[in-house]
């Protein structure tokens, strides 16, 4: 049977992964708070249709049951999205809100050009952009090759790289996300993966500090 595989400890343990409480649970799974409450706390017997309820409601939320008895949010394996046309940069810029709701996140961007961020096309989603981090207090990180200008008012959240180590793709670093920006295309590719982005934030936080930081007299 389906619910052969749901237990307490992992309805809880689902919950986890989605930032649900029991409320959010019984909301999805149509059920009283008490029957979720009572499934959690293995009181009494549950009934096979509420346990099927829970289970379904976990799974069309993006939680998979393995059957060696654990989970797994798909989110954690990989998904891609594509943003492309005149309005690529308004679209992906989007997804980043979406993504980034803490104060004092960090996004990082390593930049081929830092001057295609500063296009006329992009100047109202640019500012919008900024004034946004900016109410969050998200730490904002660039890397950009040696002697490109970059906004003296923020000039202390720049880093210098010889440009071979910066590579010909700008990408940026968010959340649980990878996102190549593909400037001629106009396009944008966001890979959604906690494995592989790890690997890439690491890697970027080691550049950054082997970086050279912008000072005035380069303004």
């Amino acid at each position: 049977m389906k619910n052969d595989l749901l237990t307490p400890a992992l309805s809880k343990a689902a919950r986890a992964l989605l930032e649900w409480q029991q409320k959010d649970l019984a909301m999805a799974a149509k059920l009283s708070l008490t029957a979720v409450n009572n499934f959690e706390r293995a009181i009494g017997t549950p009934h096979e249709n509420t346990m099927l309820a829970i289970q379904n409601a976990l799974e069309e939320n993006g939680i998979e049951f393995m059957p060696d008895g654990g989970l797994r949010h798909v989110g954690d394996i990989a998904a891609v999205s594509r943003y492309s046309g005149d309005e690529f940069i308004a679209e992906w810029a989007e997804d980043i809100y979406a993504a980034v709701r803490r104060s004092g996140e960090q996004i990082m961007t390593a930049s081929t050009d830092e001057g295609f961020w500063y296009h006329p096309s992009f100047k109202k989603v640019n500012e919008h952009y900024l004034a946004w981090a900016e109410r969050l207090d998200l730490k904002l990180k660039s890397l950009v090759p040696e002697g490109q200008k970059v906004p003296y008012r923020s000039r202390r959240n720049y880093r210098y790289l010889p440009s071979e180590m910066i590579g010909k793709i700008t990408y940026c670093i968010y959340a649980d996300r990878l996102a190549y920006v593909l400037w001629k295309k106009k396009q944008i590719i966001v890979l959604r993966s906690p494995l592989v982005v790890e690997p890439f934030r690491n890697q970027f936080l080691y550049l950054w500090r082997i970086g050279k930081a912008v000072s005035t007299a380069e303004q």
